[in-house]
């Protein structure tokens, strides 16, 4: 192997030492002893070079403390150095040469690092070895050619081992997991056993191969391992990635695993190749500036990303509601039709059954006139309630529907509305409970009008007859309860919670008749009169829907109004 080209650098060194000049730059100091800026740095954050401010933002190297490393060197080789001065260590920060880890945004900065860390072992005739790319093995021979290393004969002797990056992490990589045992087996085989001498050095980027392939984790986990067989096999490893591809908010927490898997951490050479002390910290307040402004932008991104998706979720329920709506009008409008249609239909055939009958005959037979004024008054009555509905919920949506409040005998009015529904069904037995008078402040109108929907549907959903209770109760000195109890269909589980809607019908076409508006007029009355009402579903099948009503609604009214 060939001496490095060391010698003419310490008779500088030993000339220089000799002079009278007092400080020495960090530049002046890496071109003595034919290192990079970079070592001498490394040198001066392990406390092993100290150095000097010399004025504001200059930062110098003592003579005598130059001289300390300088005069203990034989002036002919770099290898014969003493222990106590510049020895195969140098390269690298004392505490550091096990497990260190370069940034670099260029590959001229690696390769310089590589170079510091491998040539003192391999002039030591230790072994180095090289775990790279192609292209990255090329340039560090190179280089070590220029140091004055025979690579051709390093590599012959087995003190200088090359493998290529990629080949290598595939013998150990189980999917996207470095499989321990491999790994030890391919880390015992590049180490050569007890072939190798002293404390082989090892450079190595398969975790920056896998960190540019999307697999951070991976390569934290590689890390670990390396740490792991440090305490097996004595090794000083250098790690290096490239700062681009650890850049991005993403990768914050990966750049804090790789620091934290590493005794020394080496910035880029936009940091590392400072020239003092003072313009470091400067650039030291100049990144902190910048991540504090990179993490405002990352915080207004982010917020602005939860209003993006806020508006879009709002975007989206607008839409739903929206083609909710038309489903609904869709559906309105059909069911509309066909309800409107039937009692103008049957109005019509009557009058043309009539007119037709007059016209054969000269005169309508009395009963014959009599069922079709019937027929012709009860589709009328029909018509007006289905209109009257759509009327009620133009003005319940405008706030325009009123009370006409007044005392009214609320049993009484229940009972002119249980009546007229044992006229219409002779297969229900239609039964009322209540007290012999109960005063209540009511629009009498309006209430029947909820009465007369609820126990319409009672008999509607009790297709094969039986009995319908209606109860009307005093639970208190200001409130009344009325309750209408069929033993019918009942109402599915799955569609109770909406049968309060507008336009909602919770049983399927065969009994369908209406609109789907009863129970949510009937409701929108009930909650103008201060009251509630509630569908119950008893154990042994049908409905309960019951009314909740305070006895005197001004009363309630004022005193919601002085609270």
């Amino acid at each position: 192997m060939q001496n490095a080209p060391a010698a003419p650098s310490l008779t500088n060194l030993a000339q220089a030492a000799g002079t009278s000049r007092s400080y020495y730059s960090i530049a002046e100091v890496a071109a003595l002893l034919g290192v990079s800026r970079v070592s001498v740095w490394r040198w001066i954050s392990a406390g092993r070079l100290p150095v000097s401010r010399l004025g504001h933002r200059t930062v110098r190297v003592k003579r005598e403390d130059l001289a300390k490393i300088v005069l203990p060197y034989p002036r002919n080789t770099l290898q014969a150095a003493p222990q106590s001065a510049t020895t195969r260590d140098e390269a690298v920060p004392a505490g550091a040469a096990d497990h260190f880890v370069v940034f670099y945004d260029a590959d001229a900065f690696l390769i310089d690092g590589i170079v510091d860390f491998i040539s003192p072992a391999l002039q030591a005739g230790e072994r180095v070895i090289v775990v790279a790319t192609l292209a990255h093995r090329q340039s560090i021979a190179e280089r070590l050619q220029a140091t004055g290393v025979n690579v051709p004969a390093a590599l012959a002797n087995a003190s200088f081992v090359e493998a290529d990056a990629a080949d290598t992490l595939a013998r150990f990589m189980v999917g996207a997991v470095p499989d321990p045992a491999r790994f030890e087996a391919v880390l015992r085989e590049l180490l050569g056993g007890s072939a190798s001498t002293g404390r082989p050095r090892i450079f190595g980027e398969m975790v920056a191969l896998l960190v540019a392939e999307g697999k951070p984790r991976s390569a934290l986990a590689l890390e670990a391992l390396w740490n792991q067989q440090a305490r097996k096999h004595p090794f000083a490893l250098m790690c290096a990635y490239p700062m681009p591809e650890l850049s991005g908010p993403a990768l914050g927490s990966m750049l804090q695993g790789v620091c934290a898997e590493h005794s020394t951490v080496v910035p880029t050479e936009s940091y590392s190749g400072l020239a003092s002390s003072d313009a470091r910290l400067r650039a030291i307040a100049a990144l902190q500036q910048k991540a504090a402004s990179l993490e405002q932008q990352v915080a207004e991104r982010e917020r602005a990303e939860e209003q993006l998706q806020v508006a879009l979720a709002a975007e989206r329920a607008a839409r739903a509601d929206a083609e909710a709506a038309l489903r609904v009008r869709e559906e309105f409008l059909s069911i509309a039709s066909h309800e409107l249609r039937t009692p103008i239909t049957v109005l019509g055939a009557q009058a043309q059954l009539s007119l037709r009958h007059l016209a054969r005959y000269g005169e309508l037979d009395p009963e014959r006139l009599a069922l079709a004024l019937h027929r012709i008054g009860s589709q009328a009555d029909k018509l007006g309630r289905l209109v009257g509905q759509l009327l009620d919920v133009s003005r319940l949506d405008g706030g325009k529907l009123q009370l006409e409040l007044q005392t009214t005998d609320l049993v009484h009015m229940v009972e002119q509305v249980v009546a007229a529904a044992r006229s219409v069904s002779d297969k229900h037995a239609i039964s009322l409970t209540a007290p012999a008078t109960i005063e209540c402040e009511i629009d009498e109108l309006r209430l029947e009008q909820v009465m007369t929907n609820l126990i319409d549907n009672a008999i509607k959903y009790s297709p094969e007859g039986g009995a319908v209770d209606v109860v009307i109760s005093q639970p208190s000195l200001h409130s009344v309860e009325l309750s209408v109890r069929d033993y019918g269909l009942g109402i599915p589980g799955d569609k109770r919670g909406r049968i309060f809607e507008r336009f909602y019908q919770a049983h399927d076409v065969s009994y369908r008749s209406g609109m789907g508006l009863g129970l949510y007029v009937s409701r929108q009355i009930v909650e103008l009169h201060g009251g509630e009402i509630c569908a119950e579903f008893p154990d042994d099948g049908g409905t309960r829907m019951v009314v909740r009503l305070p006895i005197a609604l001004s009363s309630v009214r004022a005193s919601a109004a002085a609270d």
